[in-house]
């Protein structure tokens, strides 16, 4: 499909926008929304510190005091695609190629400043696209005041989904958001075009207050203030005691204001006070984070603090940042020094470095820096001690000796680290987070689920891992439904929408009045296929929860995650041509979107349409050649053709994934034995049985492929795993007594 741009189509708009562009100026959205202009009069202490934050700059209409590019008539060749940069009646363009044709688009806007500045363009149907060549803002000293490339390794392909027309780079969708205030996407689906507005361009006042019109108009009653979290706690030095301690509970206020736009995340609502209510967190999953919760993918800050020791204790975003500025309250170890007593902390018998050199930074060893788009280092603010002895199980994991000492090894560092003291080498991370993700580990994931000190997120990510297939697993996630955190309640929901439709409904009635959305949402997605199973008495409630559900989809039915959920769940409801519909539209928002390729291809196979499912795998395949659920569909598809050649080596490859699971591992073994391979099939279900030790199908196969070999030697073992798994199992039974007289 190309671009998903018509390349006539964009001459024609941008000939039209280039007259209109920057006279535009979107309307208030709301009339509860006054603009940041009606608060600087009254408080103009605050608004000078604003106009310093990156907050003010995070958009801005591009003109001479926005811009800091050089567009002085620059050429530019990245990935072998000319571009030009160049001003004109003091409007900025670029000229650039798409497919075959030469294109000019004028710059809209501005978005961000230190240490790079990106630029916005429209494009057809009201669409703004954030540009793949980026400004360098840093200064010449430290490799800025340059162009460069988002993108250095991925291929600049128009058919790439991370080529800057594609709608990864789109603003309506993915940035606006938290870039803006007020904003209101306005998409219409039947058009697929947008009317996006907002009431401030930036992140102003009512981006983090509120809406003011109310204040403004009653202002004179002396009111009060708007929307303002509750202040951060005064921390205070104890006696002797070297961390300072709050007199007051902890305050989350702040990470409702703050968080919603400073994590990883999926809106589900929309002008709720609390985070939960308006958001799905991401969880501590690669590729987001490493293994032990390390920053790694863009995640932004929320689902790293509220790992740290600091957040359970009730230190928020104001105790380091100013708010207003958003810049940190001092420089140096002065800012942990607020907390954290400086004759014990800020000193060589803690940090062991020489006292002026950048070992004694706090940071350096408690927030280590990741580099995201090129030139942008963010700090991790999970707080976490350092541990190399990670790093030398799991060479993947990074550690921030190393990001010092990057001449020496892992080992050399844990080394080190273990002649100090045993402060210094306590372990940060359970070694529950460092296991494989596959139930031969639920013994460690379940002790620390069950550990009071493990945070709240953690938890939540381990449960994500569990699959609740025997009573064991689904006891451990079901304790955890009545959990005071809706992080944790969610993530249990999500791990029992793996459990038998006939024990899902029971396991989650109980949660569709959740107080948190959050909740309520994953407990529709879990429930969605069950309509027809519900009982009488609770089909009101259940047709609420839908109803919220569908509400929430909506407001993101521009993106092709959401199209595919509702291709999914009319697909539920018994409406295949709906569920068509909607895979549809997410594969014209993005050809390659590997969910709805798949779904499509899988509502074609259950059409007897497996001719127009094919293409659509293959075309999966093609962009993600190591998905599990991609080669294994293909797979089957070669099997329903008899083409048992061809489906082997795909099936393989699905087993072979990080991703896989028991089924997949099934069919295989399956398919190598009709295939006259029965020795190789029970090979392989020995390390299948290794993962996945409670799977009965993958034990029976195992079973089975011993008697038709008569390799009956070890077939005990197989059967009294089964026994403990199926205790009143007859066959098990009958078969063990046939096998131990057998072998007397």
């Amino acid at each position: 499909m190309g671009t998903g741009i018509e390349a006539r189509s964009i001459t024609r708009v941008v000939r039209l926008l280039l007259g209109i562009m920057f006279s535009f100026e979107p309307a208030v959205a709301d009339p509860a929304y006054t603009g940041s202009s009606a608060c600087v009069e009254c408080h103009p202490t605050q608004a000078t510190a604003w106009r310093e934050s990156d907050h003010f700059r995070s958009m801005q209409v591009a003109n001479s005091d926005s811009v800091l590019g050089d567009f002085d008539d620059v050429r530019l060749t990245f990935h072998g695609r000319a571009s030009r940069l160049y001003r004109k009646d003091s409007r900025y363009f670029i000229e650039t190629r798409i497919g075959d044709e030469t294109l000019t688009f004028p710059i809209a806007y501005t978005f961000g400043y230190f240490p790079l500045q990106q630029y916005l363009v429209p494009i057809e149907a009201g669409k703004f696209q954030a540009l793949n060549i980026a400004w360098d803002s840093r200064t010449l000293e430290d490799g800025g005041q340059r162009w460069f490339h988002l993108q250095p390794v991925e291929a600049d392909s128009s058919e790439s989904p991370f080529f800057w027309t594609r709608h990864l780079q789109n603003w309506n969708s993915r940035c606006a958001e938290c870039h803006s205030t007020n904003v209101k996407k306005n998409y219409n689906l039947a058009q697929g075009d947008y009317r996006t507005t907002f009431t401030d361009v930036n992140v102003g006042c009512e981006a983090c207050h509120g809406p003011g019109a109310t204040h403004s108009e009653t202002t004179n009653e002396k009111t009060g203030n708007i929307g303002r979290p509750r202040a951060a706690l005064d921390w205070k030095f104890i006696a002797d005691e070297p961390i300072a301690r709050a007199a007051e509970e902890a305050v989350r206020d702040e990470i409702n204001v703050c968080g919603g736009c400073h994590s990883r995340r999926t809106t589900i609502g929309s002008g709720a006070v609390k985070y939960e209510d308006n958001y799905q967190l991401s969880l501590l999953q690669e590729p987001l984070y490493y293994p032990d919760g390390q920053i790694h993918d863009e995640v932004f800050v929320l689902g790293s603090f509220l790992q740290s020791r600091m957040y359970a204790k009730g230190v928020t975003c104001t105790n380091c940042h100013e708010p207003h500025t958003g810049k940190i309250k001092f420089t140096g170890n002065s800012l942990c020094n607020q907390c954290h007593l400086p004759s014990r902390f800020d000193s060589p018998t803690h940090h062991f470095h020489q006292a002026d050199g950048p070992g004694a930074q706090c940071v350096n060893c408690h927030m280590p820096e990741t580099t995201y788009m090129m030139v942008d280092a963010r700090r991790d603010h999970r707080f976490g001690i350092p541990n190399p002895s990670q790093s030398v199980l799991r060479p993947d994991i990074p550690n921030a000796c190393n990001q010092c000492h990057r001449n020496e090894t892992p080992a050399w560092a844990a080394d080190a680290l273990s002649q100090w003291s045993a402060e210094s080498v306590e372990p940060e991370v359970a070694q529950a987070m460092l296991t494989d993700s596959n139930p031969a580990a639920h013994s460690e994931w379940l002790k620390e689920i069950e550990n009071p000190m493990t945070p709240a997120i953690r938890i939540a990510t381990l449960l994500q891992r569990i699959h609740p297939n025997d009573a064991r697993s689904e006891q451990a996630v079901s304790n955890q439904l009545p959990h005071n955190d809706p992080l944790v309640r969610f993530a249990a929901v999500r791990a029992l929408s793996r459990a038998p439709a006939d024990r899902r409904w029971h396991l989650l009635a109980p949660l569709v009045d959740d107080p948190a959305r959050a909740v309520r949402f994953e407990v529709a997605s879990a429930l969605s296929d069950l309509a027809a199973d519900v009982p009488p008495r609770h089909r009101s409630v259940f047709s609420s929860l839908m109803q919220e559900y569908r509400q929430s989809l909506a407001l993101n039915q521009d993106t092709p995650s959401t199209q595919t959920t509702l291709g999914l769940l009319a697909w539920n409801s018994g409406q295949p041509v709906q569920a068509e519909q909607a895979f549809t539209q997410a594969l014209a928002i993005e050809p390659v979107f590997v969910p709805a390729l798949l779904n499509l291809a899988d509502l074609y196979r259950a059409a007897n349409r497996d001719a127009e499912g094919e293409p659509l795998l293959r075309r999966a395949l093609s962009f993600a050649p190591d998905s599990s659920a991609a080669n294994f569909s293909l797979g089957l598809l070669l099997i329903r053709a008899r083409d048992y050649a061809q489906a082997l080596p795909h099936l393989q490859r699905a087993t072979e994934q990080p991703d896989s699971a028991p089924q997949m591992a099934y069919v295989y073994a399956v398919a190598l034995d009709s295939m006259g391979r029965t020795d190789q099939a029970l090979t392989f279900l020995t390390r299948a049985v290794a993962i996945w030790p409670e799977q009965t199908n993958l034990l029976w196969a195992q079973v089975s492929y011993m008697e038709k070999l008569g390799s009956v030697v070890e077939i005990q073992i197989p059967l009294k795993k089964l026994q403990a798994l199926l205790p009143g199992s007859k066959e098990v039974g009958a078969r063990l007594q046939h096998y131990s007289r057998v072998q007397q």
